[in-house]
């Protein structure tokens, strides 16, 4: 189908942005194909079905850089024992939660957080997944509940030693075969919307025989990996005691760090950490709502963007709205640091432009502008600018105002997923009744653990 868009503010999110009244956005199947004068565009695509934005803006669909989908049936959980530090919450709830699930939890688990997510404007989510007695085809139940809604997703299994060999093989077996499926379709469509990494948990779960099979298998399928690093102290304490060097050390010792890696969390690091993470041009995602939660610390990420380190946002499952997750770390930093006059232009950046570009580095699929020549992944919002919006400012704008406002229609490859704030082809109350028995057999494997 091929739309024409009209009626909007559209904020572009070019370098430097731009803010376009009067101007339409054609888009020829995926892909945009034209930005330029209402009346012009009319003329000239005259066959183009039309989509009236009726004054609303349009901007680029947002993008969440680390979630766990598995984290939902976490919700209104009854623990089964007090947790006084972050190793005893991975413990004693995230890896017995992740042992719980089966098939039909992770499809659910998915599901569910991927409408949140489209109603949010998130258009793409880079998921991190562990279901160790469901490992077998469980990056295929993520992708189908995905794609129920049309959400984009770059997926990876986490693999740890923590359960023993037989489900570490088992876990890199999987992001091996998900990657060589995305592999496969991505050459016949360009605009798939699905890609792999190999998952890792942490350095502190993964031996090294783990590291040296993971890195094979990422130089062989040239892809990176997504890893959860320095999270807490436990993680540099446990390698150091365990293997003899700390995390990110460990993971530039076997070559797995790089533009195609993601690092989520990098908080206890210090200068030698930054310089490998630099040197190597790795991402780093940060994640406050859950850092916060867990009260592990805060990234330093200004000082990694003063080291031109690329730091990205993510959710880390807490929420499926990465705005909210935006004003939070905008505010958390100022606060912490005593300082409001920081993060104005980091935060801009953090969002912005760099998850559209640690997207573009993993699957090199532009996404993150309307341009002609990027993909149509787009959302229009019910915001009415009260004062003038322009390229210049319009991260005051969004900070402000368009991080509240909700979202009334999203588009994923040029095509509507979500239109007067309903998302197209699902039943959100019977999914939503379906979950919930599939969480109550969940939640009595978690308690019998």
């Amino acid at each position: 189908m091929n739309t024409l868009i009209t009626n909007v503010q559209i904020i572009t999110q070019e370098t430097p942005n731009r803010v376009l009244t009067g101007q339409a956005v054609a888009i020829e199947g995926a892909w945009i194909k034209a930005v330029g004068p209402e009346a012009e565009l009319r003329q000239q695509l005259a066959d183009f079905t039309v989509l009236d934005g009726r004054g609303r803006v349009l901007m680029p669909g947002l993008i969440n850089a680390h979630n766990h989908f598995y984290g939902l049936y976490a919700r209104g959980l009854a623990l089964t024992r007090p947790m006084s530090n972050f190793h005893e919450i991975l413990q004693y709830l995230w890896w017995a939660l992740d042992k719980s699930l089966d098939e039909a939890a992770v499809y659910y688990n998915a599901l569910v957080p991927a409408i949140a997510s489209i109603k949010h404007g998130v258009t793409t989510v880079i998921d991190h997944h562990a279901s160790p007695n469901a490992i077998d085809g469980s990056l295929d139940q993520i992708e189908a509940a995905m794609a129920q809604v049309g959400l984009r997703g770059i997926l990876c299994y986490e693999v740890s030693d923590r359960d023993g060999k037989a489900v570490r093989q088992a876990g890199l077996q999987e992001n091996e075969r998900y990657i060589q499926k995305c592999r496969a379709a991505r050459g016949a469509d360009p605009a798939h919307l699905f890609d792999g990494l190999v998952g890792l948990h942490a350095s502190f779960t993964v031996d090294d025989e783990t590291l040296a099979s993971a890195a094979a298998l990422c130089q062989s399928l040239e892809r990176g990996v997504h890893i959860h690093v320095q999270e807490d102290w436990v993680d540099n304490d446990l390698s150091e005691e365990r293997y003899g060097h700390g995390p990110l050390a460990r993971l530039y010792k076997h070559n797995l760090l790089g533009p195609r890696t993601i690092c989520a969390h990098v908080i206890h690091s210090d200068d030698v950490d930054l310089r490998l993470l630099e040197h190597t041009q790795t991402n780093v995602t940060h994640q406050p709502q859950s850092n916060m939660n867990n009260a592990v610390g805060r990234a330093d990420i200004f000082h990694m963007r003063e080291k031109g380190i690329l730091v990205g946002l993510g959710t880390d499952g807490m929420t499926p709205d990465i705005k909210a997750e935006t004003r939070t770390g905008y505010l958390l930093h100022k606060y912490a640091l005593h300082n409001s006059n920081v993060g104005w232009q980091e935060w801009h950046d953090i969002l912005l432009h760099n998850n559209p570009t640690i997207v573009r580095r993993l699957t090199g699929q532009p996404v993150g502008q309307i341009t002609p020549g990027f993909l149509a992944d787009m959302i229009l919002v019910d915001y009415y600018p009260p004062t003038p919006l322009t390229g210049e400012n319009g991260w005051g704008h969004f900070l402000y105002g368009l991080v509240d406002a909700p979202v009334d229609t999203v588009l994923i490859n040029g095509r509507v997923v979500m239109q007067n704030k309903v998302v197209l082809g699902v039943d959100e109350a019977e999914i939503a009744a379906a979950s919930r028995a599939c969480a109550a057999k969940v939640w009595e494997r978690f308690q019998q653990q």
